[in-house]
């Protein structure tokens, strides 16, 4: 389930009020994603949009500061996309920086390189070599 079907099915049963500044919120950080530089794009999240003050929030300060610099050219872009906002504030939050996530399990070696692997070793003499694939040998038919 993607964050925007999510979000939009925590809004259905939100109240009427607070569903429609959900919904609102929903589609100023889709129209922001579109208007930001690909390098900051997934970088900032907004945080509200009231009174034509549009406030964002940064995972850190060097986006932040590019944000700042491009202020304008960012309100010109967000007015195209329907979000009227006069002013910009940024924050910077950098419990927006995505958590460490463990690397995925890569897929081991195919049977067919296993069997090659242990015939060389059934081949060789005694040696480092020999000891290295001993090693690779029992890592993957263990796994």
């Amino acid at each position: 389930m993607s964050a925007a079907s999510l979000a939009e099915l925590l809004a259905s049963q939100l109240p009427s009020g607070l569903a429609v500044r959900a919904r609102a919120l929903l589609g100023a950080q889709a129209a922001l994603e579109q208007a930001l530089p690909a390098a900051l794009a997934g970088h900032v999240r907004v945080v509200q949009l009231e009174n034509a003050v549009l406030s964002l929030a940064c995972d850190s300060g060097a986006v932040a500061s590019r944000l700042r610099q491009q202020t304008d050219a960012l309100l010109a872009g967000l007015g195209k996309r329907g979000i009227a906002a006069a002013a910009v504030r940024v924050s910077v939050n950098p419990e927006l920086l995505a958590r460490y996530v463990h690397p995925v399990e890569k897929a081991g070696l195919p049977p067919a390189a296993l069997d090659g692997l242990a015939h060389l070793n059934a081949e060789i003499g005694d040696g480092p070599l020999k000891d290295a694939l001993d090693r690779l040998l029992r890592h993957h038919r263990k796994a």
